[in-house]
């Protein structure tokens, strides 16, 4: 089934592109189609993903069709087809 992912703030800049649309099994979580795109656009795994807590929550804000997926099942909630997963970078300072 096809996701689509559009990517916004300072992370979009990193990566290279802004939007991405691939094929997921029927049975991709959030987590898993996030770990698809990075493989499948060549991202650096630790651009999206915290090694530590083996999850992409400590360094972005992931919409899924407008929710934020903490509201849901976090990064196993379950895809449905045409769904669209926006990744906003979350820019620490101090």
């Amino acid at each position: 089934m096809k996701i689509r992912f559009r990517i916004l703030g300072a992370l979009r800049e990193v990566v290279g592109f802004k939007e991405a649309s691939i094929d997921v099994p029927n049975s991709a979580t959030v987590g898993s189609a996030i770990k698809q795109l990075i493989g499948y656009e060549n991202i650096t795994h630790s651009v999206l993903w915290d090694q530590e807590v083996n999850s992409p929550i400590p360094n972005a804000l992931i919409l899924l069709d407008g929710v934020e997926i903490n509201n849901l099942n976090g990064i196993e909630t379950l895809l449905e087809p045409e769904q669209e997963i926006v990744i906003l970078s979350i820019i620490h300072g101090g």
